[in-house]
């Protein structure tokens, strides 16, 4: 398959953006109960999220098991898939560098800070500024890092969590700017 292109690497950046904040809200919402203010809050944010992805045309970008946990009720996923999306971060990180958003890659060992991410997205003042801004690294750089990152997932193995979970995400993430051949995690 192709190489993304910087357009569709956006579309998938910006898709990673919203469910990370999904799950960090479905996150919250585990550690503070299903207290009805916060449920609220969340299922406005649901509600906006929603229509932020249709006024932006990023539903095409969304994958099936993404739709079903953004069309979920708040408060409804299970823990393993608020994890997952967490650790989406990551994979948002690499899309966002590729497309020289971010200057350079954390250590292999060392996440990208959430307060970061979210600032690169949110600084253009809108999505159409954030889309024209990007521009794709050469082909030798997303190679490079891919070869970086397969050798962290080989070492991170067994090893703890954090860095594991990092290595896999930025690998898969690499992999789908390399080739074409899966989209972004």
């Amino acid at each position: 398959m192709p190489r993304p292109t910087a357009a569709e690497v956006a579309d998938r950046a910006l898709v990673l953006y919203a469910l990370a904040r999904r799950s960090a809200i479905e996150r919250a919402l585990e550690e503070f109960g299903g207290e009805p203010v916060r449920m609220a809050q969340a299922e406005r944010a649901r509600t906006e999220t929603d229509r932020w992805l249709e006024r932006e045309s990023l539903s095409g970008a969304v994958t099936d098991v993404e739709r079903r946990l953004l069309d979920a009720p708040s408060g409804s996923w299970p823990r393993a898939a608020v994890v997952d999306g967490m650790w989406r971060k990551e994979a948002l990180g690499v899309l966002l560098w590729s497309l020289q958003h971010v200057p350079v890659l954390p250590q292999p060992e060392d996440e990208f800070e959430q307060s970061v991410l979210e600032a690169v997205i949110t600084r253009y003042g809108s999505v159409s500024s954030f889309r024209a801004n990007g521009l794709a690294r050469a082909e030798r750089e997303i190679e490079e890092a891919w070869l970086t990152a397969d050798a962290w997932l080989g070492m991170s193995e067994g090893s703890d969590d954090t860095t594991a979970s990092i290595n896999a995400e930025r690998f898969r993430a690499l992999g789908w700017l390399r080739d074409g051949s899966a989209p972004a995690p």
